[in-house]
């Protein structure tokens, strides 16, 4: 995420994370990478949940993470329409776990 945040900087934020999450990082570099890898990963299982993947009008955007005091996942446009049409009520859990340098994502629907 360092890397990726060094080459790629605002543009990437921009792409994938809303104003409200582009805001909640944190400033400092290493922290700042920290918290941009469990959005992805929540986002991205936010994504597998719906069973879309990234695809079928449904945006990285569509996703938004909330990381404190817990992490939460808020399903908009396309995710959310996604989501009621499986059956889930617009709620979902999530979790995240940190293995070393490894963050795993986990998202439930909820119906």
């Amino acid at each position: 995420m360092t890397a990726i945040l060094e080459r790629w900087g605002d543009r990437v934020l921009d792409k994938i994370l809303a104003p409200e999450e582009r805001e909640a990082l944190p400033a400092a570099p290493v922290a700042r990478a920290e918290a941009l890898a469990r959005a992805i990963a929540l986002k991205e299982a936010a994504s597998k949940a719906i069973g879309t993947g990234w695809s079928r009008g449904v945006r990285w955007r569509d996703v938004a993470v909330r990381l404190d005091p817990e992490p939460s996942i808020r399903l908009t446009g396309a995710a959310a329409a996604v989501a009621r049409a499986l059956g889930a009520n617009g709620g979902a859990t999530a979790s995240i776990e940190v293995r070393g340098p490894l963050v795993l994502g986990q998202v439930q629907l909820l119906g």
